[in-house]
């Protein structure tokens, strides 16, 4: 049997495994949407429905302008979903410790949407500079940045921003994220766990599509939830105002819609992204169950 010190240590190996491999799968099949919510997010006046925004960056940038930004969109989900199962992982560990519970399954599901909050603010550290580095990559054609010398690519972008902002600048819009991941992932967690109680009789069941359909549910309520924060957000990264003041432009501009503008490509990719994620997730985690710990 595995002692319980190597038991921590293989569960925590497996737990930013899945997380890695749910990173991948989630933007890959929805990154089109993701361009498409920062143009609309950032530039309103010229990107104003979904199609529209799909269609002209299509005509102008062709099949790389709506996955630019995607190598760190890849990297920032990869090290927001690994940091976050692992701290979701080991918070509920943590917490089934402190009220006497036997698993995770035995926890209320306001104890695992509390998890999910704090694996959301472990992951902000991560995702502030890499959403960074995407959001000012997905926006320079439009700023005409691009043409004016700003670099192209990610890891210039990464320098760029280090060497003529400043290495604090690479944190830049960490409030506003910190705020969206710890207020998502209450959302995303909870409504993950609650939308398996209601599907699956058996806690420790594993279905594709009823997995594909809770995380579904969880990223729907994240995003739907979260969104001021992350519009707000992105302003911030892409411009020169701090958070209360692009609180306030957004709010003089176009009022209360103006906090869910893009929300529409947001919630479209929300559904399959997450579902792709937790299938990528709880499908790592049970090859690993079998491979590691089923033969002890």
């Amino acid at each position: 049997m595995i002692e319980e010190k190597h038991k921590w240590v293989a569960e925590s190996f497996r737990d930013t495994l899945a997380g890695v491999f749910g990173g991948i799968a989630a933007v890959y099949s929805t990154q089109p949407l993701d361009t498409t919510k920062v143009k609309m997010q950032t530039f309103p006046n010229e990107y104003q429905s979904v199609i529209k925004t799909l269609s002209k960056t299509f005509r102008q940038e062709g099949i790389r302008g709506l996955y630019a930004g995607s190598i760190p969109a890849v990297l920032a989900n990869v090290g927001e979903s690994a940091t976050a199962f692992l701290a979701y992982g080991r918070i509920s560990s943590g917490v089934q410790y402190l009220t006497g519970s036997k698993s995770h399954q035995e926890l209320s599901l306001f104890s695992q949407a509390i998890c999910g909050a704090g694996s959301g603010a472990c992951a902000s550290f991560l995702l502030t500079p890499t959403e960074l580095v995407k959001c000012r990559l997905q926006t320079q054609y439009i700023t005409g940045k691009a043409a004016a010398g700003v670099p192209s690519t990610p890891f210039a972008m990464f320098m760029h921003i280090a060497t003529k902002e400043g290495p604090m600048q690479l944190m830049k819009g960490w409030t506003p994220t910190l705020l969206r991941e710890t207020w998502g992932y209450f959302y995303f967690f909870g409504g993950y766990e609650a939308a398996k109680k209601v599907l699956m009789t058996d806690p420790n069941e594993v279905s594709l599509w009823k997995t594909a359909i809770s995380g579904g549910v969880g990223g729907t309520m994240c995003w739907g939830f979260a969104y001021p924060l992350d519009i707000v957000k992105s302003q911030v990264q892409v411009g020169t105002l701090s958070p209360v003041d692009a609180m306030r432009n957004i709010y003089k501009e176009s009022g209360i819609r103006g906090f869910f503008r893009g929300i529409t490509p947001c919630l479209l990719r929300a559904f399959p992204g997450c579902g792709a994620l937790f299938v990528a997730v709880e499908y790592t985690k049970l090859t690993f169950n079998k491979v590691v710990f089923e033969p002890y």
